[in-house]
């Protein structure tokens, strides 16, 4: 598979199309603020667990895998077996094809006709095309189009994972998260969303910025309703080299997941335009942001990975 680098002064991305589309680095000067996978062959056993995933067409969980969208019931591959859940959609599992690429930036795209398989599991033809682009921070932005005669259900989101801590001169506990949420999502034991919401109290409450420690996170949030391009949605503080990792959304990542394991040293912001399970949500009345592309209609949305002084 063919790494596509792209770089802007001190910045450099390495972008892997035929790997989902993915970035397995991106480096400001020396520091590398990506946990991407080791090689190839980590990736291809875990197509979601290092770098930035592109989940689509459903980020985070589908309870049992299934759900109901214009009164049909639709199935979807299990890939988390313990739960008999489907999760992270499939787009950061198919080789994206290049259509430009330059010294600072690189377009790729996934059309649902070049790859027959997926027909058997989601009838909806697509093409999604995911731009990256380096200087001044780490921007995507990716762009939807419904390619078939009915209206398509969807959701969009990325799974960055971050070095915690960012500097080898850090530790995991002093590490600090902000989040610009207003709820939690009230989630079972199996991590998806009852459909209720919950106030931010004690460690859930992020919004201003909250020491690691020993904590540990798999949690959603709604997000404050922003118009305000240029105010971070999320932010990751290193304190022993005195910087600040942002993330920077567009309004329709409505939803961000928090995932903070305690058996790793990574910490991954997630930007989503809809909640967790949002198919099934959306099928009990409740708002969920999942969202419909008419025939020929298309979507965008994009955020951006920066440092910063505290």
């Amino acid at each position: 598979m063919e790494t596509i680098e792209i770089k802007a002064d001190t910045e450099r991305a390495l972008i892997i199309p035929e790997a989902g589309c993915q970035c397995f680095s991106y480096k400001v000067g020396a520091l590398e603020l990506i946990a991407g996978p080791v090689s190839a062959d980590a990736w291809r056993a875990h197509p979601h667990r290092g770098g930035i995933p592109i989940l689509f067409p459903w980020p985070g969980r589908i309870a049992n895998a299934q759900f109901t969208f214009d009164g049909r019931e639709y199935h979807v591959p299990v890939n988390e077996p313990a739960s008999g859940n489907a999760i992270h959609g499939f787009a950061c599992e198919k080789a994206f094809r290049v259509l430009r690429r330059g010294p600072y930036f690189v377009s790729s795209i996934l059309d649902s006709t070049e790859h027959p398989e997926l027909e058997a599991i989601w009838p909806w033809p697509f093409a999604l095309e995911i731009d990256y682009e380096v200087g001044s921070g780490l921007r995507l932005r990716a762009r939807i189009k419904n390619t078939g005669a009915t209206a398509m259900p969807f959701g969009f989101g990325a799974h960055p994972y971050f070095h915690a801590p960012l500097s080898a001169a850090g530790r995991r506990d002093a590490m600090l998260v902000q989040l610009d949420a207003d709820a939690r999502w009230r989630l079972d034991s199996h991590l998806l969303p009852t459909g209720a919401t919950e106030p931010l109290e004690g460690r859930y409450d992020l919004r201003a910025p909250r020491q690691l420690e020993s904590l540990t996170y798999d949690d959603a949030f709604r997000m404050t309703p922003s118009s305000d391009a240029q105010k971070p949605r999320a932010r990751l503080i290193d304190p022993s080299e005195k910087i600040v990792l942002e993330l920077l959304a567009d309004p329709a990542f409505r939803d961000f997941v928090v995932y903070a394991p305690g058996d790793s040293p990574v910490v991954a912001l997630e930007p989503y335009t809809c909640a967790p399970d949002a198919f099934n949500l959306a099928a009990r009345g409740v708002d969920s942001g999942l969202r419909e592309l008419a025939p020929g209609a298309a979507f965008e949305a994009g955020f951006k990975i920066r440092l910063s002084a505290p």
